[in-house]
């Protein structure tokens, strides 16, 4: 299963409008799409017309349950569309990270969410995480969890100088986790004025190849498609912002590239051949990323987020 976590320590980024319209757009080419909402806002839910009284269980609950079979998924997701299924939060999922929350409790509290979403990577094609605006346990289960990280970014002087922040924050994290995490930067509520394309082109000179071609701009419909609980495709087929989203998604697909699959060989020694390969991976990884983006810096893997 495919699993992307769209991540920015920035509120007001666009970062709920990509996750759902990201999410819709696999959904609608036939891909078997689930979105989970990891910000305790809930605000996927209030784009996608889902009450939050009426919500029983949610992702947060799910993380915290046994993951056997006998976890039922139905009673944490809701059906959006055809192959769209939404698991929500509420805001009790704040309480679980909180000192002394249940998730804290947990000996694997950095990997409830990678635990779940192995447990119904059967059932999926495609999983968009919406992370919290903030770094965290939720947002470090979102990264584990994930196979690649979206960085909405406004064009707009804030976000821009942010944007090196939210990059550094995310390597770290990505530092320790200890796996290869592609990041890609997408340009979002970009307005047609000269100011904003001049931080446009700084975007892309600064984090260049990581940034989109698309650029996700800032549409009415958007805004309006929200408040009636429906995302753009569903709400204005046709439209321009769905054709921003269209494209979007194309450049996800065309640089994406499967996994190999893992292949245990055990050597006379005991040693395990996949487990060496997956760290000089990661070895391979880390250097071209730091090769390619020296504005980024090099920050340990010890930092503390906690």
């Amino acid at each position: 299963m495919r699993t992307f976590s769209i991540v920015n320590q920035k509120g007001g980024c666009g970062k709920t409008t990509t996750s759902i319209n990201v999410a819709a757009v696999y959904a609608r080419r036939g891909k078997r799409t689930l979105l989970v909402d990891m910000d305790p806002q809930s605000h996927c839910a209030a784009g996608l017309g889902v009450p939050e009284d009426q919500i029983e269980k949610h992702i947060g609950d799910a993380m915290i349950a046994p993951h056997t079979e006998l976890l039922q998924k139905d009673a944490y997701l809701w059906e959006i569309t055809r192959n769209f299924h939404l698991a929500p939060s509420t805001m009790m999922l704040s309480a679980l990270e909180a000192p002394g929350g249940a998730l804290q409790t947990m000996p694997d509290r950095d990997r409830r969410l990678e635990s779940l979403l192995a447990l119904w990577a059967n059932d999926f094609d495609i999983c968009v995480i919406d992370c919290p605006p903030n770094i965290g346990l939720l947002t470090y289960n979102s990264l584990r969890a994930a196979s690649e990280a979206l960085i909405p970014v406004e064009t707009g002087y804030f976000s821009i100088r942010g944007a090196r922040r939210q990059r550094k924050a995310v390597d770290a994290l990505i530092a320790r986790i200890g796996k290869p995490l592609p990041c890609r930067i997408i340009p979002s509520i970009h307005r047609p004025t000269p100011l904003a394309r001049k931080l446009l082109h700084s975007l892309q000179e600064s984090f260049a190849p990581e940034v989109s071609p698309t650029v996700i701009r800032d549409h009415e419909t958007l805004r309006e498609a929200v408040s009636f609980g429906q995302s753009v495709l569903d709400f204005a087929p046709g439209c321009e912002a769905e054709k921003d989203f269209e494209a979007l998604v194309t450049w996800l697909e065309e640089k994406y590239s499967p996994p190999m699959p893992e292949v245990e060989v055990i050597s006379a020694t005991g040693g395990r051949a996949a487990e060496l390969a997956r760290r000089v991976a990661t070895l391979k990884f880390n250097v071209e990323h730091e090769k390619e983006s020296p504005i980024i810096g090099r920050i340990s893997p010890d930092v503390d987020f906690e």
